[in-house]
């Protein structure tokens, strides 16, 4: 079933329509009933997000009053017209916010209810591969593939629906040959014996609530049983490895003969490569095998993914490929930008001595790096003091004007040492103005 939101958000999504009973039948004065109800287009198919209008039809000698019930039992009043002598009709927008599913179209006139029941359907989408496209008659082939419906947020995957693979040999038609459930992605995968040329594909019959869906076809060529051959010692380095960095694939392909196996020279091997998370092999690049039918390619990391070598078979050797090597690409964390460099300049603790109790004015203007030392406006400096012997504490906090300068006064009191600090920020540094002593007179 098509996993949809329900309650009572899905009621409002229904148009806004009111949930109302049909009048009930018991006392009603009996006239000619509803009959003759239709639906059009049936199944409704809801595949783009403007949705589809379907037009509802019902014969009676009175208007009388309709609704629809979808499968949860939410409903939609119809405002029905005339439509020529003894006819009525109705419509409805059915859009990605209505429950797919079986629906019933009510109608009660003349003292009667009559219903029909119709399908409202989302459509559906068979992704299909047949592999490898050429075997030899025995060998085994893997159908693969994926079912997916879709919705207002496009295509989904649907689990647990029954998908039947179907065959049609050179020179005949599809016929059913076994059926397969789709994973809670959607995806599906079986194996079967080739022993015949032809086409293979995917078939899916619907569902209350979804459209059939046919996958294109994918022909797999068998041929006469030819000499086995086998790629060995694959491998792809190193792993783990740095995005653009090198990766290193080698690997051996052999053939087997009266004396066993051996290197199998001067034949082509691809490389495959199927991204983690993904489920189809791409190809990369191939290589000829040297004299002792040894391959070898260098290739840029980009991705974490899985590797593999094949053989497509020829000269009366038959196909094969390598285990997967699964390796992972490490994505560098980009370096931060340097930080420009600052410097407090030009401080100054005056009157130098002061008397107690009286103000001490600080002076000063911080500057920034950009190609020159330019004038840092707008940033904090804190003012530091220290005794003789003593150790630093905050004083105060200044602010910079537009061209980097600061000024500021607090109250003398003892004798020390004095300081500006910059912390700095996430794109400048951290500086410290000179040190300046300060005698303070009783």
């Amino acid at each position: 079933m098509l996993k949809r939101i329900h309650a009572v958000i899905a009621a409002v999504a229904l148009g806004g329509a009111a949930l109302v009973a049909l009048p009930a039948t018991a006392g009603a004065t009996t006239t000619a009933g509803p009959s003759d109800l239709t639906v059009s287009p049936s199944p409704v198919v809801v595949s783009a997000g403007a949705g589809t209008t379907a037009t509802f039809t019902y014969k009676a000698s009175e208007k009388g009053a309709a609704r629809l019930v979808d499968r949860d039992g939410r409903t939609v009043t119809l405002h029905p017209g005339p439509a020529g002598y003894g006819a009525y009709t109705a419509k409805h927008d059915f859009t990605f916010s209505n429950e797919p599913g079986t629906w019933k179209l009510q109608v009660w006139a003349g003292g009667r209810t009559a219903s029909k029941e119709f399908q409202v359907h989302w459509t559906t989408d068979l992704d299909f591969d047949a592999a490898p496209d050429v075997v030899d008659r025995g060998d085994r082939i893997r159908l693969t593939g994926a079912l997916t419906y879709r919705d207002g947020g496009g295509r989904q995957v649907y689990d647990g629906q029954r998908v039947y693979i179907a065959f049609k040999p050179v020179g005949g038609s599809y016929s059913r040959v076994g059926s397969v459930t789709t994973d809670r992605h959607g995806r599906f995968s079986v194996d079967r014996n080739a022993d015949r040329s032809g086409w293979w594909r995917a078939e899916f019959e619907g569902a209350s609530d979804a459209e059939p869906a046919t996958s294109d076809s994918d022909r797999v060529d068998v041929r006469a049983q030819a000499s086995r051959t086998r790629i060995t010692g694959f491998d792809a380095s190193p792993e783990p490895v740095d995005a653009g960095k090198t990766l290193h694939l080698r690997g051996r392909l052999e053939i087997s003969g009266f004396a066993g196996w051996s290197g199998y020279p001067g034949r082509q091997v691809k490389i495959l490569f199927k991204p983690a998370g993904g489920y189809h092999w791409q190809y990369v690049t191939s290589d000829r095998t040297d004299s002792y039918g040894r391959f070898s390619v260098d290739v840029t990391a980009r991705t974490s993914g899985s590797w593999r070598a094949e053989f497509e078979g020829a000269g009366g050797a038959g196909y094969s490929a390598s285990a997967t090597d699964d390796v992972t690409v490490r994505v560098p964390r980009p370096t931060p930008p340097a930080k420009a460099h600052t410097r407090v300049v030009q401080f100054n603790a005056a009157p130098e001595p002061v008397r107690y109790h009286r103000y001490l004015t600080f002076r000063g203007a911080l500057q920034a790096w950009d190609h020159g030392w330019e004038g840092y406006g707008h940033q904090r400096v804190t003012v530091w003091f220290k005794k003789a012997g003593g150790s630093w504490h905050y004083v105060k906090t200044l602010w910079t004007n537009s061209t980097g300068k600061f000024w500021g006064k607090t109250t003398a009191s003892a004798s020390g040492y004095w300081k500006v600090v910059f912390a700095g920020n996430g794109e400048t540094d951290r500086s410290t103005s000179r040190i300046d002593w300060v005698r303070v007179k009783r």
